[in-house]
């Protein structure tokens, strides 16, 4: 690659890392908001009938999945599983960015800020604190927090872009 190229990438990489460390505040500050203005479980409307802003902690992950697990092995093990996956991604991303397409480029730049603040919340708290509670009249579907919005946001983005580059032709390596 050209010095042109590279530092392209550069300023394309301290952007894109600008992004997720502003998402991860983002995450960060909205949760800290809620702990200590919101009660746990008290919920206000914010759309009716669709959306109530609820506090709740989720010892857990999606559904609360392991969250009866006790606190000595779920909060280790979920902090590990977390760090690997972030690890793992992260690095996945580094190496294979310059040759991604751009929809797939943003898509880890949502996805990586979203793990990032959950693991926060398990590092510091042991639990995850959501607040946004989607429903549809008396059906609750789930509770979940920016982090989880930039993940669900994240993986669309990238099942989008693998659709739409499954059928282009690709370009060698340089």
């Amino acid at each position: 690659r050209s010095t042109g190229d590279r530092a392209r990438m550069a300023r394309g990489l301290g952007t894109a890392l600008g992004t997720m460390a502003l998402l991860v505040a983002a995450d960060q500050a909205l949760k800290a908001w809620v702990r200590t203005a919101i009660p746990l479980h008290h919920a206000t409307v914010l759309v009716p009938g669709l959306i109530e802003l609820t506090h709740v902690e989720n010892r857990g992950v999606s559904f609360s999945f392991l969250g009866d697990v006790t606190d000595g092995v779920r909060v280790p093990l979920l902090v590990s599983v977390s760090l690997v996956a972030v690890a793992l991604l992260a690095a996945y991303w580094l190496r294979h960015r310059a040759h991604l397409p751009a929809l797939s480029d943003a898509a880890f730049v949502l996805i990586l800020p979203g793990a990032v603040g959950n693991l926060i919340d398990r590092l510091v708290f042991g639990t995850v604190t959501d607040f946004l509670h989607f429903h549809f009249g008396d059906t609750s579907f789930f509770v979940n927090n920016l982090a989880d919005i930039l993940i669900s946001l994240g993986v669309v983005a990238y099942l989008l872009a693998a659709l739409t580059e499954r059928g282009r032709p690709q370009a060698p390596p340089t």
